[in-house]
């Protein structure tokens, strides 16, 4: 039987369709149910019981996934889950650290005091949300769930400062269509050499905006920057512009997780928290 994981994530639809589709493709026997961001609104009438969010992160996004886990855990919801039996064994929230800094510590590194913070408190937060929504319930409800074993963990997996970091981690091992041998390099190298981008250390880049609390530097916007550069070196139209929209989540369905947890310790701790799913 299928680990089933309930997917909440920050950010846009298009990145993270092929973030589900590399998870699904590195843990081939998890089920990952997409419930943030959805992708389309319902066909028909709108059920206005659904939450509709389309793109979030940090605390707006704890809020977002408060009202999912309301929504999920209805008694309509539960009784058609337990029907199918695809009641979750563990709740997965992927966000963007964006160089946030927590009660003034920087939260891009593992060890750190500010990413231990934020981390627990993602994970208490979704653990209140869960145990609200619970408490909703009739006490025949709440047998039933108990009965099934319905006591999902929590993994927190943050991408720093953005999900692109995972892209760069793998960047020699993966390619888009739409980029020649060449570009590819080009961008590469103009990544390392001017926007001075550790490739074998993705997760520190960005710097800290004192003004908007995130990053000085989006990594995103430097490899769209790069895709520009390379044209003008190579003063060749037909090379491609790289697109975050299409290109991120159209290179997130090739690259490797084992690779990148080499290069990212933070995703790293998400990489082992599923697998020790199994």
């Amino acid at each position: 039987m299928a680990v089933v994981i309930w997917l909440f994530a920050g950010g846009g639809p298009p990145e993270y369709s092929g973030l589900v589709k590399l998870l699904q493709k590195t843990f081939r026997n998890y089920h990952f149910d997409r419930q943030l961001p959805q992708l389309v609104k319902p066909i028909g009438k709108p059920n206005r019981n659904v939450p509709m969010v389309r793109s979030t992160t940090g605390k707006a996004l704890l809020k977002s996934i408060s009202e999912q886990l309301s929504f999920l855990l209805e008694r309509h919801s539960i009784e058609e889950r337990l029907a199918k039996n695809t009641l979750c064994d563990a709740i997965l929230i992927i966000d963007d650290l964006d160089c946030r800094r927590w009660n003034g510590e920087i939260c891009n590194l593992v060890d750190s005091p500010g990413f231990k913070e934020i981390r627990n408190y993602y994970v208490r937060r979704v653990r209140e949300s869960l145990d609200e929504a619970m408490q909703n319930l009739d006490e025949n409800i709440r047998n039933r769930l108990s009965e099934s074993g319905f006591e999902p963990k929590i993994i927190i997996g943050f991408a720093s400062p953005e999900i692109e970091s995972w892209i760069i981690a793998d960047w020699g091992n993966c390619k888009h269509r739409d980029f020649s041998q060449h570009q590819w390099l080009r961008m590469r190298n103009w990544l390392r050499d001017e926007a001075k981008v550790d490739f074998e250390n993705p997760e520190i880049y960005g710097g800290f905006n004192e003004e908007t609390g995130v990053c000085q530097c989006k990594i995103s916007e430097k490899i769209v920057e790069a895709s520009i550069q390379a044209q003008t070196i190579e003063n060749d139209g037909e090379l491609c512009e790289y697109n975050k929209r299409q290109h991120s989540s159209e290179l997130l369905e090739n690259i490797s997780m084992n690779r990148i947890q080499g290069n990212c310790p933070i995703f790293r701790l998400m990489y082992r928290c599923l697998q020790n799913l199994e």
